[in-house]
């Protein structure tokens, strides 16, 4: 799978679809406050706050509206569909309970200097495509290397500066900038700002990415001649 990430500025007013996807897609909202109407009917609703994550089934029927008075950022993850899973296109959101992750309800994992908020976890949503996960580090804290054997990551900064190295390549992170990491490189995120790093992680397919995770040795600096 290859996750596709699309970073949505909403005005106040705008109302988008109703349509269909064909794919399954996340949406985490950033800022501001977003309606999802949906079924056959619409005649179902949720409100997305800020740190909430939305699951749209591929075949649901929906809409997104924002009734606020200030910019909604949003957030949206696909993948493309597996062909060993080509049933899950059809697929409609059915269940009583709304198709939201609310981040206030995260799984926190806190360490010295790092916290990880996982709001989508493996088999929410009875998917087995996405996991969701808020990361802040400290000002001068680094996270150790490691890398992902199963799951591709996508990484997008909301506030902070650092850099993260992938390899022998390393990138400036500032804010609303996304990086792509494959599955078993290995890699590194540090906080060389003044102020918390705080980003967006998500990861394909919903592996736990703390137990999808292996301790890396840095790689040689290459010397030029």
């Amino acid at each position: 799978m290859r996750i596709r990430l699309q970073f949505d500025r909403i005005a106040p007013g705008v109302e988008i679809g109703p349509h269909r996807h064909g794919v399954e897609t996340v949406v985490y909202v950033a800022a501001g406050e977003l309606v999802f109407e949906h079924g056959e009917e619409l005649d179902r609703r949720a409100v997305i706050g800020a740190g909430d994550v939305l699951y749209e089934a591929p075949s649901e029927h929906h809409l997104i509206r924002n009734e606020g008075t200030v910019d909604v950022l949003a957030l949206l993850a696909s993948t493309d569909p597996d062909p060993r899973r080509i049933g899950t296109m059809l697929r409609r959101w059915e269940s009583e309970e709304e198709p939201v992750k609310r981040g206030g309800e995260a799984l926190v994992v806190a360490g010295e200097g790092l916290r990880r908020r996982r709001i989508v976890g493996p088999g929410d949503f009875g998917s087995a495509a996405f996991t969701v996960t808020e990361v802040e580090i400290e000002p001068g804290v680094a996270d150790v290397w490691h890398r992902h054997p199963r799951a591709e990551h996508a990484l997008v900064v909301f506030e902070g500066r650092g850099v993260v190295t992938v390899g022998e390549e390393t990138e400036t992170l500032e804010p609303l900038k996304g990086i792509r990491i494959e599955e078993g490189r290995p890699h590194r995120v540090e906080n060389t700002g003044r102020t918390s790093l705080r980003y967006y992680v998500c990861a394909s397919p919903g592996l736990d990415p703390l137990e999808d995770r292996e301790t890396a040795a840095a790689p040689r600096r290459r010397l030029d001649a």
